[in-house]
């Protein structure tokens, strides 16, 4: 997305290896409904849920080993957060797939409390949208940081291309 390439960018292309392991889906596919194209962005409600076994392709049935299957979506859940700082290393992530106890129960912790902070952060995004819209704030008023606590880059630059293009 930035252009940049880092470990913790490694470490969420491993989260997405995970996922297509567990799922049988391709990381991006135009076969499935729309809004769920992306793998990553279907299966995020589904870990944030805790119900990892939705997340299971239907050819394994009942053959799999449940407490395998918990680690890699843990691990996986760990690897594609949105935040490259809070992606954990991945000595952490082969820990937690080799199904080190007090590694296991650390990223049980992370991912629930991930949970609440993600519901938290979308309130306040919405807030952040409204303030900024109700109370007509200029662009050049607004620094970097505040335009990426509370927009996505993506968002923020549709709507720099949106507002120039109306120029045209």
């Amino acid at each position: 997305m930035y252009g940049k390439v880092t470990d913790k960018i490694d470490v969420y292309a491993f989260g997405v290896v995970l996922l297509e392991l567990l799922s049988g889906r391709k990381p991006i596919s135009s076969e499935y409904p729309k809004g769920e194209e992306s793998l990553v962005i279907w299966a995020k409600p589904i870990l944030s849920s805790g119900k990892y076994s939705q997340l299971l392709d239907q050819t394994f049935g009942n053959d799999f080993d449940a407490d395998q299957m918990e680690r890699m979506a843990l691990a996986a859940n760990l690897c594609i957060r949105r935040a490259p700082r809070a992606r954990p290393h991945m000595n952490s992530v082969l820990k937690v797939l080799h199904g080190d106890a007090e590694v296991t129960k650390w990223a049980r912790l992370e991912v629930g409390s991930d949970a609440r902070v993600q519901v938290s952060e979308e309130e306040s995004n919405i807030r952040s949208h409204l303030n900024l819209a109700l109370l007509d704030v200029e662009d050049s008023s607004l620094s970097m940081s505040s335009v990426e606590e509370s927009v996505s880059l993506e968002d923020y630059l549709r709507g720099r291309w949106s507002r120039s293009s109306s120029f045209d």
